[in-house]
């Protein structure tokens, strides 16, 4: 694992680092779609009510 040092230094780190970068941005995909399955599921138990 190398880091380059400079301007690039941050973004050198996240693609070194590639296999944590994946694990956050599936993290943000899980929390955004069960986000949206609430909203569906809130919707829906109103229209019922």
């Amino acid at each position: 694992m190398e880091i380059i040092g400079g301007a690039d230094g941050p973004t050198s780190i996240f693609i070194t680092s590639g296999n944590s970068f994946n694990i956050l941005l599936a993290t943000l995909v899980i929390i955004i779609i069960s986000y949206f399955i609430m909203k569906i599921f809130k919707k829906k138990q109103s229209k019922k009510s």
